[in-house]
């Protein structure tokens, strides 16, 4: 159950000494005027702490990180993980609006503090004796590093549930890292248990999970046996709050606890008996039964036992070139635990020459076999290593060899046979390609299975015939796709879409993912995935989200889009925190960018395509905030001479549907139009529209951008964080224009043409608005009037609308 390891303490010998003399001339805070780069630190008033900058070798990626200053390893007790930089130009420091922000090559600012936003530029970064990094505001503290723990606990730290009477409840817990070098969040997770709040529990992703303590009403109690009882646990529980927390007591200078890569529970202590100085590490694995019991009661990385088992055998030879090879950079016992973890993993290669790669082989066992001799490098392939085993592969050589001999005779009489029939089938090929070339735009929309009549595979024939010489999208297989998000880990999930989920990922190169899940129980979905591919597949431009590649295998049917950092529009503009972070510029940049997305689906594109989808959570923002356009599942296509078109089954997002498209079915341009008009009014004003029919008050966004534009009173539309920054021409334009895209009529609205031009010179006068659709709900039960139409949910008719 537990190990002793005193020759840790050589190592940390000089931190002892931290403890108890000051640091000359140490800096421990940082301030507005102050900045960091990854040359520099800050250290803790006594110097037994350090803040600063390190990397993951592997992957060359830097963190943000708390470390033991007299540590040679510099082994982080926190780490900031949610923002990773990519290259050694890191900076932290303090942004004008008081925020703490990390900053890379990128030039986007990554706030540390995400937790709790402040607007106040009077704040100052402490980094105390405990290892917390404090963020004050004058003498109040606004964020802590001790809130968010990793996967170490120090003394001071707590462990529980916060806020449990409010609707912004949050937890703390521990994470233990990917590997020992890379802090990335991995398998293991200690915290307080849901059932029974008086007990700590280490569960593992699979939700297999193990208690290792309790609270007994006086005292906390391990479970294990060689603990130290070099700490003081405190247990607090009220109604709105249950956490564990501790202090060293006796002789210990300091005790601390890691929850290890491994799924082991490490306990350090550093002890002074008469100024002797000794350090020790206690490692207790999480197992049931009795101390030192069978091993697969223990919680470890290793989920269960597969079926051709866990050990490999080392073999002589080069894994087939046809091969799907995961690559990956980590040690040795790294890339056979994740090969063991995974029972479609049949073999791994490991090799050290000008950089470390790890090869994670998914094919068919039989081809290694195959390759077992044959070339100079070597793999482990999974299964019984014993002598027996190896004996038994040199029997089936042998009879493999016997039987080949035999059938060599067979093998020379079919040699011509087949090189006759060889060249009768290049005589017909000959015949039969100016047909298939012909057919070519067809068979691939029907392969895929979109539901494309015949006037749409016409209308895409010429376009996927220029595109032969294109770069194919990507095939990626769902084992492939499971090793980038660690096998669909609650913690790499991004959202929720109408029809999945969708989840983050790395492929082995680095290069971050958004991989979209479709939901096996909707057909729906299955239909907008066909439809995405197609459409996706043909459109290149900076302001639509690209797409990397496509997943169909067995029930899966997966999209892998380029990852977009900041996520959608609307967690931007609607979050009272996070909307402080678009100044004017940058929403009018956004609007623009949005603008040109549309431009090109509309007139640019090889196919022309209406989205009929067009809202803020569509709308995503890379690491330079630049938007793109995603979501293209209810996507039509239209040919060059159609203006519009009617469907019977009515589908979007209230709040941004034209009125001719919710009321009778029609769509085009124009509805795309509508959709950016409400967008743009949502982006200036910082609130969001609500569907005519679901108001509960008589305006909606559109109504009151009307009415304070018909007063004069634009700047009162403005977001309040805006007000004081942006010119007041600027406001009123863009107000007018949103109006000038959200009228009634289709014919009244601007093409996105001349929207853009209105964007891009403000000399183009623009037109004054009519009054726009849906300004209010009818409250009685009078007829409306007059030459604007007021409408009620009664008088709208559809077969389906689905809010996503």
């Amino acid at each position: 159950m537990a190990d002793k390891k005193s020759n840790r303490g050589e190592l940390l010998l000089p931190l002892f000494a931290l403890f108890f003399g000051s640091s000359v001339g140490a800096i421990d805070t940082i301030g507005p005027k102050d900045l960091l780069t990854s040359n520099d630190t800050l250290v803790s008033r006594a110097g037994v702490f350090e803040l600063g900058f390190f990397n993951d070798v592997a992957s060359g990626i830097y963190y943000l990180g708390i470390w033991f200053r007299a540590d040679p390893s510099r082994r982080a007790v926190w780490v900031n993980r949610e923002n990773p930089m990519i290259d050694s130009s890191c900076t932290l420091q303090i942004r004008y609006d008081g925020n703490l922000v990390l900053i890379d090559r990128r030039q986007t600012p990554m706030i540390v503090n995400s937790g709790t936003v402040t607007t106040n530029a009077n704040t100052s970064a402490t980094l105390t004796d405990s290892g917390n990094l404090v963020l004050k505001q004058g003498g109040a503290v606004i964020w802590q590093s001790f809130d968010y723990p990793t996967d170490t606990y120090l003394p001071g730290m707590k462990i529980g549930l916060f806020s449990l009477n409010t609707d912004q409840s949050r937890i703390q817990v521990l994470v233990s890292w990917v590997s020992p070098q890379n802090p990335s969040r991995g398998s293991f997770t200690l915290g307080v248990d849901y059932s029974g709040s008086t007990e700590l529990s280490v569960w593992r992703e699979d939700n297999v999970h193990m208690d290792i303590g309790f609270w007994d009403r006086e005292r906390f109690r391990f479970i294990f046996a060689n603990t130290s009882d070099g700490y003081n646990f405190s247990y607090v529980s009220n109604e709105n709050e249950t956490y564990f927390t501790f202090s060293s007591k006796g002789t210990y200078a300091s005790t601390w606890f890691v929850m290890a890569s491994t799924g082991q529970l490490e306990e350090y202590n550093m002890i002074d008996a008469n100024g002797n100085i000794s350090f020790s590490l206690v490692t207790h694995q999480l197992c049931r039964g009795s101390q030192g019991g069978n091993s697969s009661n223990c919680l470890t990385s290793i989920p269960f036992m597969c079926e051709e088992g866990n050990d490999f055998l080392q073999v002589n030879g080069t894994i087939p070139n046809s091969a799907l090879v995961s690559t990956m950079h980590m040690g040795f016992n790294e890339c056979e635990v994740l090969c063991q973890g995974n029972c479609s993993c049949k073999a791994f290669v490991f090799r050290q020459d000008n950089q470390t790669v790890c090869q994670h082989y998914y094919g068919n066992k039989k081809d290694l076999l195959r390759s077992r001799d044959g070339g100079s490098g070597t793999f482990y392939v999974r299964g019984d290593t014993s002598a027996e085993k190896g004996g038994k592969w040199k029997k089936s050589r042998l009879i493999v060899a016997g039987a080949l001999t035999s059938l060599s005779v067979l093998t020379l009489v079919l040699l011509s046979y087949l090189q006759w029939i060889r060249h009768k089938k290049k005589a017909g090929d000959k015949v039969r390609n100016g047909e298939e070339t012909r057919r070519s735009s067809e068979t691939t929309l029907l392969r895929i299975g979109v539901e494309a009549p015949a006037k749409d595979l016409a209308r895409a024939k010429k376009a996927e015939i220029s595109q032969q010489r294109d770069r194919e999208l990507a095939l990626f297989t769902f084992s492939s796709i499971e090793v980038a998000t660690d096998y669909f880990a609650p913690r790499n999930k991004l959202g929720e879409g109408g029809f999945g989920p969708v989840y983050k990922g790395q492929l082995p190169e680095g290069l971050e993912i958004a991989v979209k899940r479709l939901s096996k129980m909707s057909r729906q979905g299955l239909e907008e995935f066909k439809n995405k591919v197609t459409l996706i597949s043909k459109l290149q431009h900076r302001n639509l989200v690209r797409l990397l590649g496509c997943c169909i295998e067995g029930e899966e049917s997966i999209l892998i889009y380029e990852y977009m950092p900041n996520k959608s529009l609307d967690s931007f503009i609607f979050d009272p925190a996070k909307r402080v972070l678009l100044d004017w510029r940058k929403r009018v940049g956004i609007i623009e960018g949005i603008a040109q997305g549309i431009l090109y689906l509309h007139k640019y594109s090889r196919l022309r395509i209406i989205h009929r989808d067009l809202k803020t959570s569509n709308i995503l923002l890379d690491s330079n905030m630049n938007p793109k356009i995603s979501d293209f599942g209810m996507a039509r296509i239209f040919g060059e001479n159609e203006t519009r078109a009617k469907t019977i089954r009515v589908v979007g997002t209230c709040g941004y549907m034209s009125p001719e498209y919710a009321m009778d079915g029609l769509f085009s341009e124009m509805s795309d139009v509508f959709a950016f008009g409400i967008i743009l009014l949502e982006i200036v004003s910082g609130e969001k529209n609500i569907a005519f029919f679901e108001c509960d008050h008589s305006l909606n966004l559109p109504g009151k951008a009307w009415n304070l534009w018909k007063e004069g009173k634009c700047t009162e539309f403005v977001d309040g964080t805006l007000a004081t920054s942006c010119p007041e021409n600027s406001v009123e334009r863009l107000v007018q224009l949103g109006l000038l895209c959200v009228q009634e009529r289709p014919t009244y609205r601007p093409t996105m043409s001349d929207v853009v031009s209105m964007l891009n010179n403000e000399t183009i006068p623009l037109h004054l608005p009519r009054e726009p659709a849906f300004l209010t709900r009818k409250t009685d039960s009078a007829s409306s009037s007059g030459r604007h139409r007021h409408f009620s949910a009664s008088e709208i008719t559809v077969s389906e609308l689905c809010a996503r």
